[in-house]
């Protein structure tokens, strides 16, 4: 998919989600957000990794489980942190575990949310992150 940067957007954003059905609906709920806008989306480590390094975005928003078996969100977040230290993170997934969580937050994530119980949130998150941003 080719994504086309507006100029005046204040926040970048790249969503990482191996489900078809739950990246389309996370990509319609940020695309709702004013100034805020995605710069690409995977499913995979690879992609993922690669998508995040070229697009530096402000925000990525990552699931923990994959398409393939190369790693997981969380992995994704470890390495795309070592050239993006400034990049914020919201990891979602149905694995709301405190091991999970405790991961999420050692990768450097600064949100980690239930996609059964905290899914409209995103949203929310991404409008305080811009707010600070604009702040700053």
């Amino acid at each position: 998919m080719n994504y086309n940067y507006m100029a005046g957007a204040d926040m970048k954003v790249y969503v990482v989600e191996d489900s078809a059905v739950v990246r389309e609906r996370l990509l319609e709920l940020i695309r709702e957000i004013e100034d805020v806008e995605v710069v690409g989306e995977a499913e995979t480590y690879d992609a993922a990794v690669s998508g995040i390094l070229n697009t530096r975005p402000d925000v990525a928003v990552l699931d923990i489980k994959l398409a393939d078996d190369g790693g997981s969100g969380i992995d994704v977040l470890i390495e795309v942190k070592k050239g993006l230290p400034a990049m914020r993170a919201i990891v979602l997934s149905n694995y709301a575990t405190p091991q999970h969580m405790k991961a999420s937050a050692d990768a450097g994530a600064e949100f980690f949310l239930d996609k059964s119980a905290d899914f409209e949130r995103i949203a929310e998150i991404l409008e305080q992150l811009k707010d600070e941003d604009s702040a700053r």
